[in-house]
């Protein structure tokens, strides 16, 4: 056949050419449609009916390996269209460790799939460990965030409104926890009284908390330090006319604590007690008691001991004698005689 008798065959009747060539396309999509394959899904796995007095103690799959054989078609609409997932129902189960086999029974395939043309790849089996839920009141601690800056102080206490929180959980879990830590707070650079609502820190242990935040209160001031010089000493004891005599004369005094309070204090608000009632006549080295105003977080003398000497008073002494030696007087009377 020539060229152009070829030519003229194919641009011949053309509408009917492209009509057969694409009735030929469909029917091979068709035939390779229907031609059955195996196909790999990941199926979501759902546990039901979990009684309220038990829980899993360990990571469940979210979701299981599955093989189904069918038409390809039919696998294309499962893969793209499907709400496929694996639910088993726990109801049942008791405390301890249940083995459960899995099959297609808990798949929710389409009718059109043959049970038997599904199987389970991974896992085969399902393995839970089931623990009995138990509660406990554990008390809050606050969490700062980096290092609390020395130049401000938390006057008082803060206050963690509720103070206790309730957990449940896995026995074996709830009995290692003794209090939960707040969510980290930052105070740096905040001043005055603060009020602030925080999430507590789980851990991931598996467990609830009630409530899941908690109110903090505190107050926030800045840090202040003096010096107060010259200072005498208190001294306390039974007999005045006992003769004391006490090194250094003088004290220094070192606070610290809120600027506001701080500021406001003079050296006569301060007490250095050096407490000798119970002392006899000797030396002694005695550490004072020391009494600052209610506010002081911290304080500092310029020295730890005082030195202390106690005796009785001369008057006292010479006293004795002469009373010794006029009864030695009234002794000889009545030799002299």
């Amino acid at each position: 056949m020539k060229f152009e008798d070829f030519h003229k065959a194919l641009v011949r009747n053309p509408g009917a050419k492209i009509i057969s060539l694409v009735f030929a396309v469909f029917l091979w999509l068709h035939v390779t449609a229907q031609q059955g394959e195996n196909q790999s899904f990941r199926v979501p796995l759902m546990l039901t009916g979990i009684p309220d007095s038990l829980t899993i103690i360990h990571d469940v799959p979210q979701s299981i390996e599955v093989t189904v054989r069918g038409p390809r078609s039919s696998l294309l609409k499962l893969r793209l269209f499907g709400r496929s997932k694996a639910t088993i129902d726990l109801s049942m189960v008791r405390r301890g460790i249940v083995n459960i086999p899995l099959s297609a029974g808990v798949l929710n395939l389409p009718e059109d799939f043959d049970p038997r043309n599904v199987s389970i790849d991974n896992p085969k089996t399902l393995v839970l460990n089931f623990e009995q839920v138990v509660t406990k009141l554990v008390p809050v601690k606050i969490a700062y965030r980096g290092k609390i800056p020395e130049d401000i102080i938390i006057t008082s206490s803060p206050v963690v409104i509720p103070a206790r929180v309730r957990i449940r959980g896995a026995a074996s879990i709830v009995s290692g926890i003794n209090f939960l830590t707040t969510q980290e707070i930052d105070i740096r650079n905040r001043r005055g009284k603060i009020t602030e609502e925080v999430g507590l820190t789980m851990d991931g242990r598996g467990i609830s908390v009630i409530p899941e935040k908690i109110l903090i209160e505190m107050e926030i001031r800045k840090r202040a330090t003096r010096v107060l010089s010259n200072i005498p000493p208190t001294l306390l004891l039974d007999d005045n006319e006992m003769f004391v005599d006490y090194f250094p004369k003088v004290v220094s005094v070192t606070i610290e604590g809120p600027e506001d309070i701080i500021k406001g204090i003079v050296s006569d608000d301060i007490s250095v007690i050096l407490n000798i009632t119970t002392r006899k006549p000797g030396d002694y080295r005695l550490e004072p008691e020391v009494i600052v105003p209610q506010g002081v977080e911290k304080y500092y003398l310029d020295i730890e001991v005082f030195e202390i000497t106690i005796a009785e008073a001369a008057g006292k002494r010479s006293g004795g004698s002469e009373k010794d030696g006029g009864a030695e007087d009234e002794g000889q009377g009545p030799e002299n005689r």
